[in-house]
Formats: C-alpha cells, sequence, structure tokens
C-alpha cells in the first residue's frame, strides 16, 4: 500500500492538524474549557467549520477526500 493511499488528501488538510491540537493545547492549559465555556465551543465550532470550509475549498471535483465513496442521491 503507497503513502498516498493511506494519507487521503493534500498536505494542507494533515497541517490543520497541528493547528487544531495547538489550539485545543493552550485553551486546555489556560482552563478556558472550564472558566469561559460558550466562547470555548463557539471556537472550537468555528474552527471545524473552517477546517470543512478549508478543505472544500481546496478540493478540486472528483478529488478523493474520503476513504469510502459518497454515493451522490
Amino acid at each position: 500500500m503507497k503513502l498516498g493511499e493511506i494519507f487521503l488528501g493534500k498536505p494542507l488538510h494533515w497541517l490543520l492538524w497541528p493547528v487544531i491540537i495547538a489550539v485545543l493545547y493552550a485553551f486546555g492549559s489556560d482552563n478556558l474549557h472550564v472558566k469561559h465555556f460558550v466562547p470555548f465551543i463557539l471556537t472550537v465550532l468555528a474552527m471545524a467549520a473552517a477546517c470543512v470550509g478549508i478543505i472544500l475549498a481546496t478540493s478540486r471535483k472528483g478529488d478523493r477526500i474520503t476513504r469510502e465513496p459518497i454515493d451522490e442521491p
């Protein structure tokens, strides 16, 4: 199995993971999820939406993003 078959997507998509981990680590070390829960949740949701948007914006139609094919209705 080739490395490209294991790690689907572009390198940019994989670089989103360290950004997410760094932000969540910073929030966790400051106990933001306990002190200011609502801004924490809104930031997590905004990061998730931004990541999905980046992946969709940088992918062309026909690119393989998921391991299993997505059936269109």
